[in-house]
């Protein structure tokens, strides 16, 4: 069952969300309250709830994929030097999650972050805040992706989680029969095993091709989950 559409309205969505237009962009050229300027990229300021409540609201809008990543401590140094790096993300929905960012942001004035996000602890929050809906879980590794649903199915069981194993990573891009398992069954929601950025650029390539909901890459959240 695919999550009830949000209505978006200044009188459903105060604060952040009052500047959103019907399809999910901001109408004022002002950067609304809950998003900030950071090394080049614009990054989610939101309390925990605030912040699954937007995620959601653009989710739901399904006018195009959307790929939500999380900055770590690795990625903001790299922010701060590759313009590859800023431009791709740029694009993102991203959220803060190391003491690197937060103190970057302390060093450019605007004050400490509201929030840093757990990559384990955001993903099983957002199943637990959803609607039921069909998420796929979508990586090159079966055992880690069997082993990331066997713990979705009971952290959330009532969503319907699909693996989709991408065989073939070459060429920049995930051979359309490592996705195979989207046709016919297009997914809400879309949560990404990628390890490294490189990675994470290919599979959000080919995903987005096949899917025009929400993609989570979220590689450090399969880690350690035991089959």
């Amino acid at each position: 069952m695919r999550p009830a559409q949000l209505s978006i309205s200044p009188s459903a969505h105060s604060g952040v969300f009052a500047g959103l237009d019907h399809q999910g962009e901001w109408t004022s050229a002002v950067q609304p309250d809950g998003l900030r300027n950071l090394l080049g990229v614009t990054v989610c300021d939101m309390e925990w709830t605030e912040t699954l409540t937007y995620v959601e609201l653009l989710s739901n809008l399904r006018q195009a994929p959307r790929t939500l990543s999380f900055i770590d401590g690795q990625t903001a140094l790299r922010l701060s030097i590759d313009a590859d790096c800023r431009a791709v993300l740029a694009n993102r929905i991203l959220l803060p999650a190391s003491r690197t960012l937060s103190m970057m942001a302390r060093w450019q004035g605007g004050g400490p972050l509201k929030s840093r996000f757990d990559t384990k602890g955001f993903v099983d929050a957002l199943l637990t805040f959803v609607p039921r809906c069909h998420v796929a879980l979508v990586g090159a590794g079966l055992p880690r992706l069997e082993a990331m649903r066997a713990h979705l199915s009971q952290h959330a069981p009532w969503h319907m989680l699909t693996v989709v194993r991408a065989t073939d990573i070459g060429n920049g891009i995930v051979a359309p029969e490592g996705v195979a398992g989207f046709v016919g069954s297009v997914p809400d929601l879309v949560i990404v095993d990628a390890c490294g950025f490189g990675e994470e650029i290919r599979f959000e390539q080919a995903v987005s091709l096949r899917h025009n909901g929400l993609i989570v890459m979220a590689g450090a959240a399969f880690n350690g989950r035991n089959p």
